[in-house]
C-alpha cells in the first residue's frame, strides 16, 4: 500500500503536469467578425465574416474575398445594419446574409467606417 508521502507525490506530479499542459499550450485566438465594406449603391454597406472562415480562403485582407469571388465561388456574408438604441446611442449589429458573386469582386475593401445618420 501506498504512503500518504507518496500519494500526495503523485497528486503534486498530476497537477504539475496539468498546469504545465495548460500554461504552456498555444491558446486559440477566439473566432470573431472581420468586417469590410460592400460598396455597392450610394453608400458602402458594412459586411462581415467569421475570421476562421475567412482564413480558409487564400491571400490576405480584402484580396481573400475578392480572389475568391474573382474564382466563381459564391461567398455568405453578414450584413450589418446601424440602429438607435433606447438611450439615443447608436449600435452596428448584423442584420441579415448576404450572398456575394463574382460581380461583387471589385466591389469589396477592408476595414469599415461606421456612418452614422445626421440627426
Amino acid at each position: 500500500m501506498l504512503s500518504d508521502t507518496w500519494k500526495l507525490i503523485a497528486v503534486a506530479i498530476c497537477l504539475v503536469l496539468f498546469t504545465a499542459d495548460t500554461v504552456l499550450k498555444p491558446q486559440d485566438k477566439p473566432n470573431r467578425m472581420v468586417f469590410f465594406e460592400l460598396h455597392r449603391g450610394e453608400s458602402p454597406t458594412v459586411i462581415g465574416m467569421m475570421r476562421d472562415d475567412l482564413r480558409k480562403l487564400p491571400g490576405t485582407g480584402a484580396s481573400r474575398i475578392r480572389d475568391a469571388l474573382a474564382r466563381g465561388e459564391t461567398l455568405t456574408v453578414w450584413q450589418y445594419a446601424l440602429r438607435k438604441t433606447e438611450d439615443g446611442s447608436y449600435q452596428e449589429v448584423p442584420d441579415r446574409q448576404i450572398q456575394l458573386g463574382s460581380a461583387d469582386a471589385a466591389l469589396v475593401t477592408f476595414g469599415a467606417r461606421i456612418r452614422l445618420p445626421n440627426d
